[in-house]
């Protein structure tokens, strides 16, 4: 292997390798002084990664060429409209990097043996199969957005059909949802964080293809990601309740009803941030309302984030009734907010009484100086009058 070859499989700080191994699940040990790759992993393992070396040293020096016709369970293969090739690869291949990134996957473009459709580029997605469904959605979301109709339709979504291998398991799938009007931007969240959150906690593969929301994965998993999208655009119009005694998804925790403004914050923030750093879907149960306390659900399929929130929320409920519980939306009390701004009212008449008295003040000091020269005035009249 020449020197400029091993710093290609390398790249930039390392990136390139480690994605063959993320994607591959094999070692590598890159010897730069010698040229050389070792490669440690199952039979498998070891096999796959160097497939993938073999693919990225041929885009070094052209096209990567694949035979379809062979059987193989590791790839995906998206057929990409010529006119998209350019937005789905972004500048510099940035877009498709930041796919590889988010789903643990290898991607580019190849030419085909077997299959083979003139119009279109072959996008190829290398890794878990969990891992390729989620980056083809992204794909077909971009697709999508830049050519409208490839693939919704009539209030479906088309799939394309797949090479040999690529097949899932039993009760894998995809479901979809048309969203209406203005549920798209609602569902989708600034920078996309209401979709990742429904999809973390989901443990669903959820993307928007056009105006259809897309849930890939088990029978269990499009359940709920539907049901948590359903809940969160019930949100829109208001309180939500539901029926979650028997479910196996959610935690309960009673919330006392003078603490709930100060766990969810100012419109909801406070929440927003313990389903980021959990991974969870939280509101409170409209059901509950009216009590002494209040449910606050916390749904995951894992375990484990609901923990986590439930011990965030319980600190929080705790830290509330050390303030003897004080405090409005996130912690700020509205009763020291009220008296802020008494005292900043009574600052501000004091302020203003100030000034009117240095103005009076002032008024008086320019009427004595006033009086003194009318009286200097006159005496000085006099003086010249008894001279004369």
């Amino acid at each position: 292997m020449e020197s400029a070859d091993a710093a290609f499989i390398l790249g930039r700080g390392g990136s390139t390798k480690q994605k063959i191994a993320r994607v591959s699940g094999a070692d590598l040990d890159l010897n730069e002084r010698e040229n050389r790759i070792s490669i440690f992993g199952t039979r498998r393992q070891r096999d796959a990664a160097k497939d993938y070396i073999s693919f990225i040293m041929q885009q070094r020096v052209g096209s990567v060429t694949i035979d379809l016709d062979e059987r193989r369970d590791d790839v995906t293969v998206v057929k990409v409209p010529e006119d998209c090739v350019a937005f789905c690869m972004g500048k510099g291949g940035g877009t498709l990097r930041m796919m590889e990134q988010e789903w643990g996957t290898l991607m580019f473009f190849a030419k085909t043996k077997g299959g083979r459709d003139d119009s279109r580029e072959m996008l190829m997605i290398f890794g878990s199969m969990r891992s390729r469904r989620g980056a083809e959605m992204k794909v077909m979301s971009a697709i999508e957005h830049k050519k409208p109709g490839t693939f919704v339709g009539s209030g479906e979504l088309y799939m394309q059909s797949r090479c040999p291998g690529d097949q899932a398991p039993e009760g894998w799938d995809e479901d979809w949802m048309k969203l209406e009007g203005d549920e798209f931007s609602y569902a989708l969240g600034a920078g996309g964080t209401t979709r990742k959150k429904l999809a973390a906690a989901s443990g669903c593969i959820l993307e928007y293809v056009g105006q259809m929301a897309c849930m890939v994965g088990y029978k269990k998993e499009r359940k709920r990601a539907k049901d948590y999208l359903k809940w969160l655009l019930k949100q829109k119009n208001g309180p939500v309740s539901v029926d979650h005694e028997a479910r196996d998804d959610v935690t309960v925790v009673k919330v006392p009803s003078e603490s709930v403004g100060f766990i969810t914050g100012h419109r909801g923030e406070a929440l927003r941030t313990v389903e980021r750093e959990t991974g969870t879907f939280i509101f409170i149960n409209e059901d509950s309302r009216g009590g002494k306390s209040e449910d606050l659900l916390i749904f995951s399929d894992e375990e484990r984030s609901r923990r986590n929130a439930k011990r965030l929320v319980e600190d929080k409920i705790d830290d509330h009734r050390s303030m003897g519980g004080r405090g409005g939306r996130g912690g700020y009390d509205d009763r020291g907010r009220d008296r802020r701004r008494s005292r900043s009212r009574s600052r501000s008449r004091d302020r203003r009484d100030r000034r009117r008295d240095d103005s009076s003040d002032d008024d008086r000091d320019r009427r004595r100086k006033d009086r003194r020269r009318d009286y200097d005035s006159d005496s000085d009249d006099r003086r010249r009058d008894r001279r004369r």
